[in-house]
């Protein structure tokens, strides 16, 4: 870099004028810049806490899916009052329920079925005299499912909510492909920025020079009595407002650094700040000249992330608007259940507690002594404690064994119907969607007007850009010529100090104008790259 080569104490005043940079350089590359900064910068890690985030929200969707036990244990103790003597004879019912449940529910993933298992254990213990098992166990296995057939059998809000989240983590992919090809051409601008800054200050460094000379060629003058001692006022006058400029691109040098350096610094406390960064990518970017506006603006729609990411939004709009237009049908569901039980019990060893015994137990027993007295046989009272089968007499042992017998099966299969009379809540969603797509396609065709606009003002840019660095080149060559012969004309006492320096800020003006150029150009070209979506290609990045 010509920085290098300004003078001694133009460089100490330089070195003094910079703060928070130290006299370390450190030489970065376009590529290092982009690279470092897709690395560390905080935009970016942001960015993909987003994609965390959206990722484990469509893991939680699939929690629907997800299968549900479910133990139910239980203790009841009840007394009724109860004013017939067949279910007490003192006026009390007591019974006693000691229940153990255990379920399964599950939705399946399958035409929004839904399956339930169910092992249902009780123990009933009764001071009902008429029970022929006291107390009791009773078992029953079954096995549920019920069916959407025509509301929520293709898409319910479950499944509707998977697509959504899945949509949503490509759209926050989406977010992150624009975050980073934003930071790479931000880091572009602002490296481009920087070596602009600093070929400036080697622009004004030169005039500082140039003062600096023309003021010694004045008091030469002076002291050889060629020029009136007046001069030297205009020539130093010269050199202290050079000298303002000079300082006042040292101050645009340190914020181009800055600025760069936020891009791919990840903290504050980095040795980057402290270091002085010299761009070894000073030139132009070779970008050729092409006037094919509608190939570009083609190669721009369909390349650019913002154009994908209104898709992914109208994928999510058609999935709420097939979930709200199924929501309209009515509902009706099959509902099938099969179930298997068990029992068995004690079975009570005295009949002289059942009421019909007790009651005709004095009238059987005169009968029987009257009937022996003539000579005929006794009448046995009626037995109510026979007709169990001895198969439900046992424990919980056998109350398992009925129930694996497969002799008590329960089949059950239904229909339920809901009929919404008006459904205005569907029908306003149905609506919604509607107006949502509609909305999306106005987008759409806003972001493609828009990106049809960045195309063309980037192809303008550059391609004007072009022209103005061949006019700012040949203008700095004029220049340097009529500088050159003025100078020499200055010192053959021909020419006055006022025309040399004129002539100097001419050609100080066209060597500006020729740094904004070319920082214009490399600028536009990075513009273009973005507004045709293809920075990242380019650069032979890949997101992921």
């Amino acid at each position: 870099m010509r920085l290098a080569l300004i003078l001694l104490p133009l460089a100490a005043m330089a070195q003094t004028a910079r703060v928070g940079v130290s006299v370390t350089e450190r030489k970065l590359a376009l590529a290092d810049a982009i690279e470092t900064a897709l690395r560390s910068n905080l935009d970016l890690e942001i960015e993909r806490t987003n994609i965390a985030a959206a990722q484990s929200s469509l893991k939680g969707s699939y929690g629907v899916f997800d299968g549900l036990f479910r133990y139910a244990p239980g203790y009841e103790n009840r007394n009724t009052p109860t004013s017939s003597i067949l279910f007490g004879a003192d006026g009390k019912l007591k019974e006693t329920f000691n229940n153990h449940t255990l379920s399964y529910l599950r939705k399946l993933d399958w035409n929004g079925a839904s399956v339930q298992a169910l092992f249902d254990n009780s123990r009933q213990s009764t001071t009902n005299p008429f029970v022929g098992l006291n107390p009791y166990t009773n078992s029953r296995l079954g096995i549920g499912v019920s069916l959407p057939l025509w509301r929520n059998r293709l898409i319910d809000p479950d499944r509707a909510g998977i697509r959504v989240r899945s949509k949503n983590v490509e759209i926050s992919q989406v977010d992150l492909e624009l975050r980073v090809i934003d930071v790479v051409t931000r880091v572009e601008l602002a490296y481009w920025d920087l070596v602009a800054a600093r070929q400036n200050v080697t622009v004004t460094a030169d005039g500082v020079n140039w003062a600096q000379e023309q003021l010694a060629r004045t008091k030469r003058a002076i002291d050889a009595g060629t020029v009136a001692r007046v001069e030297i006022a205009a020539a130093e006058a010269e050199l202290e407002r050079r000298k303002d400029t000079y300082f006042s691109t040292l101050a645009a040098v340190t914020e181009a650094e800055n600025a760069i350096k936020t891009l791919i610094a990840s903290g504050r406390a980095e040795d980057i700040w402290n270091d002085q960064l010299i761009p070894t990518d000073d030139r132009m970017v070779d970008m050729a000249a092409s006037n094919d506006l509608p190939q570009a603006v083609k190669l721009a729609v369909e390349k650019r992330p913002e154009l994908r990411q209104i898709s992914l939004r109208e994928e999510n709009n058609r999935t709420q608007r097939d979930l709200a237009t199924d929501q309209i049908k009515p509902r009706i569901d099959l509902n099938t259940n099969y179930s298997v039980a068990g029992l068995a019990g004690t079975q009570p060893t005295s009949a002289g507690a059942n009421p019909f015994s007790e009651a005709n137990t004095i009238t059987f027993r005169r009968l029987n002594e009257l009937s022996a007295r003539v000579g005929l046989p006794p009448v046995a009272p009626p037995s109510f404690s026979g007709g169990i089968p001895p198969s439900l007499v046992g424990g919980y042992g056998s109350t398992l064994s009925n129930l694996f017998g497969w002799n008590y099966q329960t089949v059950q299969a239904g229909l339920s119907m809901d009929f919404n009379t008006r459904n205005r809540a569907a029908h306003a969603a149905v609506e919604q969607t509607v107006i949502a797509e509609k909305r999306l396609k106005l987008e759409r065709e806003r972001a493609a007007q828009a990106i049809a606009a960045q195309v063309r003002n980037a192809m303008q840019a550059l391609e004007s850009a072009r022209h103005r660095i061949l006019a700012a080149d040949a203008s700095a060559r004029a220049a340097k010529e009529k500088l050159d012969s003025e100078t020499r004309l200055f010192q053959t006492g021909e020419s006055t100090n006022f025309l040399v320096l004129t002539r100097q800020n001419e050609h100080l003006d066209s060597m500006r104008r020729a740094v904004i150029a070319r920082l214009d150009f490399n600028r536009a070209a990075a513009r273009l790259q973005q507004a045709t979506g293809t920075t990242l290609e380019n650069r032979k990045l890949t997101v992921k």
